[in-house]
């Protein structure tokens, strides 16, 4: 993690670096092991004049210690920045506007490899290199002005991509704006992705965005055959989670394309075929087996780790059943991570507990206590109680604000970031970095894990 912080926090790396060596004590101690002393360097010397004599010394002796721990808990490798590697597969891939890595890490299970991941969000990215065995050169935390003028210096990454994948936003998209795509200012990462596509010519590429690009379609089209040449063609699909064995009611568009002659009707069959061969789950599916926490009655409690209000990490091994087998890739797990509650006032609590599964603010249980004077003016979902016999509604970055839209089916509480990520596919092991509010934002702007899988086992089932 060094690498990381030396690379992506400059300025601040004393500081990260302390806060580093605190969570491997913690390591240690959840695992009820003192820290060893060791004459073996395992970390860059060339951190030891920045960290001084005693903090280097601290670092490379619990270094020592996890490594030691590692050979039975590869969960640990994931803290060494010396296993972090470049890829040399047949089928390597770029994911720009890659944010913690859910359509990353299901293009990986896939059977890709990551050579070039991108995103200005640092503690997005943080994940993304924590949980990946990508060497720290070929992270880019940059905004796209900055990556467009050195793209020359890193075309070496590009040589062997199979594939690109990115969801550029497009803040300039409106179904009233009658602008074209790549001529609205505030479309650039939009124009910037069809640029790559043109400089790195994959054999495909995925696009993924909001339902309404749709409607874009033929103008998206128009404008890749302008930027990108006339050699690819297209699979436009509005994709559902729950259709492909996610718990969660989740539309977005993908817009996939290539170049090795595949022809659109070829794609839509796969499609068609694999969309039909997912076991179907609900919430309830999962949220099995995780421990019930409350929710925090103090703002000032929310870093604070105990059995009430959740942990940030801790040792545990998950109950199974089909769903969690399949998103964990049947692979025991250790650890509960990102498992914490938020806090919440004593007027929410009231609503939350009054709630029945299913209802929202339109429920009669809860009008005395809304803020609304008149009934009109009610949101309806500015509260909403899951039903565990549903799949979820969208999880969204709004998580990082309040949970209201997303009050947990059985207990007093919104969901805490590990429901959401299990909800988004993501496995048990996947440790979200940064802070509760960014656990929050990562997970909400995530491709689900298990659909990208299912699009990129498609797409690589081509070159069989």
């Amino acid at each position: 993690m060094l690498d990381f912080y030396y690379k992506f926090h400059n300025k601040n790396f004393l500081k990260k670096s302390r806060e580093l060596s605190n969570e491997l004590k913690l390591i240690l101690t959840i695992n009820k092991v003192k820290p060893s002393s060791s004459s073996e360097i395992l970390i860059d010397c060339r951190y030891e004049k920045i960290l001084g004599q005693d903090l280097f010394s601290e670092l490379n002796d619990l270094y020592y210690s996890i490594k030691l721990l590692s050979d039975t808990d590869p969960f640990l490798l994931k803290y060494f920045d010396s296993v972090k590697v470049e890829p040399y597969s047949d089928y390597q891939f770029a994911d720009f506007f890659c944010g913690a890595g859910g359509l990353s890490e299901g293009i990986i299970q896939a059977g890709f490899d990551p050579v070039f991941v991108n995103d200005h969000n640092i503690s997005s990215l943080e994940t993304h290199y924590f949980n990946h065995n990508l060497s720290i050169r070929n992270f880019y935390g940059v905004d796209i002005e900055v990556l467009e003028k050195e793209i020359d210096s890193i075309k070496h990454l590009f040589k062997n991509i199979k594939l690109v994948a990115g969801g550029p936003p497009c803040q300039g998209f409106s179904m009233a704006n009658r602008q074209p795509l790549c001529d609205d200012p505030r479309n650039s990462l939009y124009k910037f992705f069809l640029n790559m596509i043109s400089y790195i010519k994959p054999d495909w590429f995925i696009m993924e965005n909001v339902r309404g690009m749709r409607n874009k379609e033929s103008e998206i089209e128009k404008d890749i055959r302008i930027i990108a040449g006339s050699e690819y063609n297209f699979l436009p699909l509005v994709l559902n989670a729950k259709d492909f064995g996610v718990p969660q009611n989740r539309e977005r568009y993908f817009l996939i394309g290539n170049r090795i002659g595949i022809s659109m009707l070829e794609m839509k069959m796969k499609f068609d075929y694999v969309s039909k061969c997912n076991k179907q789950y609900v919430l309830s599916d999962s949220l099995f087996g995780l421990p019930n926490i409350s929710t925090n009655r103090s703002s000032r409690s929310s870093s604070i780790d105990d059995e009430n209000h959740g942990f940030r990490i801790r040792k545990f091994t998950p109950a199974l059943n089909d769903y969690i087998s399949e998103i964990n890739q049947q692979r025991e797990i250790h650890y509960l991570l990102n498992h914490k509650s938020r806090f919440n006032n004593e007027n929410d609590l009231e609503i939350y507990k009054r709630l029945k599964q299913g209802e929202d603010s339109t429920a009669e249980s809860i009008q005395d206590i809304l803020k609304y004077k008149n009934r009109k003016d009610i949101f309806k979902d500015k509260y909403k109680k899951l039903n565990e016999n549903d799949v979820c509604k969208t999880i969204t970055s709004h998580m990082k604000y309040d949970c209201h839209m997303y009050i947990h089916p059985t207990q007093v509480r919104g969901l805490s970031p590990r429901e959401a990520a299990r909800i988004q596919s993501f496995p048990d092991d996947y440790y979200f970095r940064g802070n509760l509010n960014d656990w929050y934002y990562q997970i909400g702007n995530a491709v689900p894990v298990k659909l990208a899988k299912i699009i990129a086992s498609t797409i690589k089932s081509f070159y069989a």
